[in-house]
């Protein structure tokens, strides 16, 4: 598979599982967990004027989650990268 797909693929499951934890932390608050796993999106409500309708808390909290994901991907891309290089090292250095 190409990088570019792997990293697609990677940010979308990464952010899926963000949102379903996301969810059950917005409505089932967990104390910091909740502040960690909710930020941007609460700096963001925090800026805003008003009170936001509650019917785009859902989209916030959508797109919040798509930036973890997209955030977290190439961190968990490279960290396999590496740990590929490291056994293909390993495995040149037993064959000699």
């Amino acid at each position: 598979m190409k990088t570019r797909t792997i990293i697609i693929i990677t940010t979308l499951i990464l952010g899926g599982c963000h949102f379903l934890l996301s969810l059950i932390v917005a409505y089932i608050p967990i104390g910091s967990v909740a502040v960690v796993l909710l930020q941007p999106v609460l700096w963001l409500r925090s800026l805003w004027p008003g009170d936001i309708p509650s019917s785009s808390d859902f989209v916030l909290l959508a797109i919040n989650s798509l930036f973890w994901g997209v955030a977290l991907s190439p961190l968990f891309y490279t960290l396999i990268i590496l740990k590929d290089r490291a056994s293909e090292s390993k495995s040149i250095e037993e064959d000699a």
